[in-house]
């Protein structure tokens, strides 16, 4: 059973279960109860869908030269550390998500970060 609170608009008691709306006023609980967690949250959705892709890019346009390259890789690791899951824990409700986005993580920086290895294995023989 989910706990009570008391709505931030009327203050009657609700239940604390996402998806709950006041009988008294419609206030709804949910994920975006506020503006600071609406824009943490779309600030981490925007660097999860975004970040692999600008630091691909990065990286194939990258491989001109040895100097390119090392700012290639310089903005990949700014950019997974700026988008790393650890930053935004607490807009994660249930443990789903949290296992969720860090598996999304890791297999996007992984699979940059492989292709960052051949590219420099690759430039080393050649």
């Amino acid at each position: 059973m989910s706990s009570t609170m008391n709505c931030p608009e009327c203050n009657h008691e609700i239940l604390t279960r996402m998806g709950t709306i006041c009988p008294n006023c419609g206030y709804t609980v949910g994920y975006f109860n506020g503006d600071i967690k609406r824009k943490k949250y779309a600030k981490f959705f925007a660097l999860t869908v975004f970040t692999p892709f600008i630091s691909f890019i990065t990286i194939i346009f990258a491989q001109l030269n040895k100097y390119t390259m090392f700012i290639g890789i310089a903005i990949f690791f700014y950019l997974a550390i700026k988008s790393c899951p650890i930053s935004f824990k607490e807009i994660f409700l249930t443990k789903f998500e949290k296992i969720f986005f860090w598996l999304i993580w890791i297999l996007a920086n992984s699979l940059i970060f492989s292709l960052i290895v051949n590219i420099l294995i690759k430039t080393m023989k050649g």
